[in-house]
C-alpha cells in the first residue's frame, strides 16, 4: 500500500477537467495503468467528498466521445463499485451482487458509486520517522475494506428503484443485465 495517496488539490473545476478523462473512464486504453485502482479511487472520492459530480464528469467525458470510448464508462464504474464492496474478490458474472449492480440504470449506477466513494475513501492519520529521524505525524488515504459485503447503499438504491417504478415487473428489471452481455454503449 503506497502511504502517500491523496485526493487532488485542485479548485473544482480543475478537478472535474483532470477527471474527465481516459485514465478515469477507459480501461482498455494505456492511460489506465498510470495509476492504480486505489488511488483512482482515492482520487474520485476526495472529488465526490468535497461535493463533486461524477454524472457530469462522466457527461463531459462522453460527449466528445466517439462509442469505441464510451462502451468503456460502465465497465469501469463496475470495476470501481465492485473493489469497494467485494474487495480483491475475482469478478464473477454468477455472483448475485454482480447481477444486481448490473440491473441499474445509468443514474443508479452513478448514485451507487459516489455512495461507496463517501463510505470507503476515508484519511488516515499515521506517524513516520522523516530524513531526519524525527518523529511526525502525516495524513494519507486510503479504500478502507471495513465495509466489504456491505451492500446497503445498493439495497437503498434498488428500493427507491422499486417505490418510483411500482409497475415495472421483476423479470423486467433482471432483463436489464442483458444490457451487459452486448458489446454497445450504455452512456
Amino acid at each position: 500500500m503506497k502511504d502517500y495517496m491523496k485526493p487532488y488539490d485542485y479548485d473544482m473545476e480543475n478537478y472535474e477537467a483532470c477527471l474527465a478523462t481516459r485514465d478515469f473512464w477507459d480501461d482498455c486504453g494505456h492511460e489506465w495503468t498510470y495509476k492504480t485502482l486505489d488511488e483512482k479511487l482515492v482520487i474520485l472520492g476526495g472529488f465526490v467528498q468535497r461535493g463533486g459530480n461524477l454524472r457530469r464528469v462522466i457527461k463531459r467525458y462522453a460527449e466528445d466521445r466517439s462509442e469505441i470510448y464510451r462502451c468503456r464508462i460502465h465497465w469501469v464504474i463496475f470495476t470501481y463499485i465492485w473493489r469497494m464492496i467485494m474487495g480483491d474478490e475475482p469478478m464473477s458474472n454468477f455472483n448475485p451482487m454482480s447481477k444486481r449492480i448490473k440491473c441499474l440504470d445509468n443514474d443508479e449506477l452513478i448514485k451507487l458509486l459516489s455512495e461507496e466513494l463517501k463510505k470507503c475513501v476515508k484519511e488516515i492519520c499515521g506517524t513516520r520517522y522523516n530524513r531526519f529521524g524525527e518523529h511526525e505525524i502525516y495524513n494519507y488515504w486510503i479504500v478502507s475494506n471495513e465495509y466489504q459485503y456491505d451492500d446497503t447503499a445498493l439495497d437503498k438504491i434498488e428500493r427507491k428503484h422499486w417505490r418510483s417504478h411500482p409497475d415495472e415487473p421483476i423479470t423486467v428489471f433482471w432483463d436489464k443485465e442483458k444490457r451487459w452481455e452486448r458489446m454497445y454503449c450504455l452512456f
